[in-house]
């Protein structure tokens, strides 16, 4: 159509051109104009040129943004949100031991070194626990020493400093008894106090005597009555003096460190010892007297050995009869030092968790920084699976991100990431270059703040401080930050191109 209001806009011209000589040749001789004898319209015609030049341009300008496009590059940047914390994770001060707090000497925020005292705990009930737990372990300590002595046939019964029960301090008695007893009986048996058993041949002995001594027992039996009368006597005097002997030597060695520490007169120390000199004599002599008399019943062996086989029979189920008790009191000593032993043992672990207790009791910090969420105050009773204070270390900072799943793809350990700050804006601002340091290797499941599947990574800052004309602003722990890591660069074409194959894989799925 255009073509047609061409020709016809052509045509017009001409037409035009024709017409005006007619025009000038009806205005007639005398100059009067005359009427035309048609009119018809001008139609205008567009120019080829003109129609061709803005094809050409869309065409070429189309062209050119394509190339571009295709050939342009820019940096596909993924977010990531975190926040600043120092380069070691935040100490979180624990107190291992449960107790009171006595004295707070930080606040929040306060700057501390490493090795600070910040609180301590109230020592007076564990002090006054292990002094208790001590002094019942050396009680139990000195117990079972005493036992231990008199199963050895010790006859010391100093218990004064000592709580034994009254039936143990008896059975202990009863058995240095009976140990004393044998001691005796065995000396009658053999004339020597270390001999404590009958072998075969006292046995066989024994049995010889008493067919001696049948066979001639009529004929010796006043005499013999009267030798063992007179051995009887002998022997209970000198066991009596033997027996007041070794009290008065008892007595004589506790009144020693007396009369050295000056605690008693030289006179009764001395006559102390005139009692022991006095009573050694008449064992002594008594001894002695014993002696003649054995050698007297030697003389008239045969006329003894009836009277004596009797004798050693009685003294010999005696001394059986003895060791039966003894056993049974050394079953019952045995355990009751075994008792103490265990008693003994567990308040050992008392007293080394009460040392563990004291040693907790100043609670200083383990490294340099500022404190944090302090809880404990005075009279804060410790909790030894909770936290009482925090310490931000004066480290370099970090910023600690996570990525979602849909991103962790292309993202590798030393890219660039531009860090920008929630706290400064960063249209003013601007924002601290880092590097990516570290990568999770396994995602962490959702909570409440990220109700998703994360994976963290750590990002070094190049900075620790971020610069604006000439403004120094500081960065602290804590801070949230938003990361964008530079992950690759692609095309400006290749977005509108995965746009367009997205919608394009999207209609496989439309029902």
């Amino acid at each position: 159509m255009t073509q047609l209001n061409g020709k016809n806009f052509q045509n017009s011209l001409t037409s035009k051109r024709v017409e005006k000589p007619a025009q000038d040749a009806s205005q007639g001789k005398n100059g009067r104009e005359r009427p035309p004898e048609f009119d018809q319209p001008v139609m205008l015609k567009r120019s080829p040129m003109l129609s061709r030049a803005v094809l050409w341009s869309l065409v070429g300008f189309t062209s050119f943004t394509v190339i571009w496009a295709a050939i342009a590059r820019i940096e596909e940047a993924i977010p990531a949100q975190g926040k600043l914390e120092p380069k070691d994770a935040v100490k979180e001060i624990q107190v291992p031991v449960t107790g009171v707090v006595k004295q707070v000497f930080v606040k929040d925020g306060q700057q501390v070194k490493k090795g600070d005292l910040m609180m301590v705990l109230d020592p007076t009930s564990v002090t006054a626990q292990l002094i208790s737990q001590r002094k019942i372990r050396n009680a139990l300590i000195r117990e079972n020493q005493f036992y231990y002595n008199v199963l050895r046939g010790g006859a010391n019964f100093s218990v004064s400093n000592l709580k034994i029960p009254q039936e143990l301090t008896k059975l202990a008695k009863s058995r240095t008894t009976l140990e004393a007893e044998n001691r005796l009986y065995r000396a009658q048996l053999t004339g020597n106090a270390k001999q404590a058993n009958l072998n075969a041949e006292q046995e066989m002995r024994l049995r010889s005597s008493q067919e001696e001594l049948r066979s001639r027992a009529a004929a010796i039996r006043l005499e013999a009555d009267q030798l063992k009368r007179q051995l009887a006597q002998n022997r209970a005097r000198l066991s009596n003096a033997k027996s007041i002997l070794a009290i008065n030597q008892g007595i004589l060695s506790d009144l020693e460190p007396l009369f050295k520490e000056g605690a008693i007169a030289k006179l009764q120390y001395r006559q102390q010892q005139q009692e022991v000199n006095n009573t050694q004599t008449q064992v002594v002599e008594l001894t002695e007297e014993g002696q003649r008399l054995k050698l007297a019943i030697s003389q008239s062996e045969q006329r003894l050995k009836n009277t004596i086989s009797g004798s050693y029979q009685d003294i010999l189920g005696k001394i059986a009869e003895n060791e039966k008790r003894i056993a049974e009191i050394d079953s019952q000593l045995n355990k009751v030092i075994v008792d103490n032993q265990n008693r003994i043992a567990e308040i050992e672990s008392q007293i080394s968790q009460a040392q563990v207790t004291l040693k907790y009791q100043e609670v200083r910090a383990p490294d340099d920084g500022t404190i944090f969420d302090l809880k404990a105050s005075k009279g804060f009773v410790t909790n030894p699976s909770e936290p009482v204070v925090k310490v931000v270390p004066d480290q370099t900072l970090v910023a600690r991100v996570f990525l979602t799943n849909k991103d962790i793809g292309f993202v590798k350990e030393g890219m660039d990431v531009d860090v920008r700050f929630t706290s400064y804006n960063f249209s003013e601002f601007g924002d601290i270059k880092g590097k990516l340091i570290s990568v999770g290797k396994d995602a962490l499941p959702p909570d409440e703040t990220r109700p998703y599947y994360t994976f963290p990574a750590r990002v070094r800052l190049n900075d620790q401080m971020l610069m604006s004309n000439g403004k120094t602003l500081p960065l602290q722990s804590g801070m949230e930050v938003q990361a964008n890591i530079r992950v690759r660069d692609r095309s400006i074409l290749s977005i509108f191109t995965d746009k367009f194959f997205e919608q394009i894989e999207s209609l496989k799925f439309v029902r």
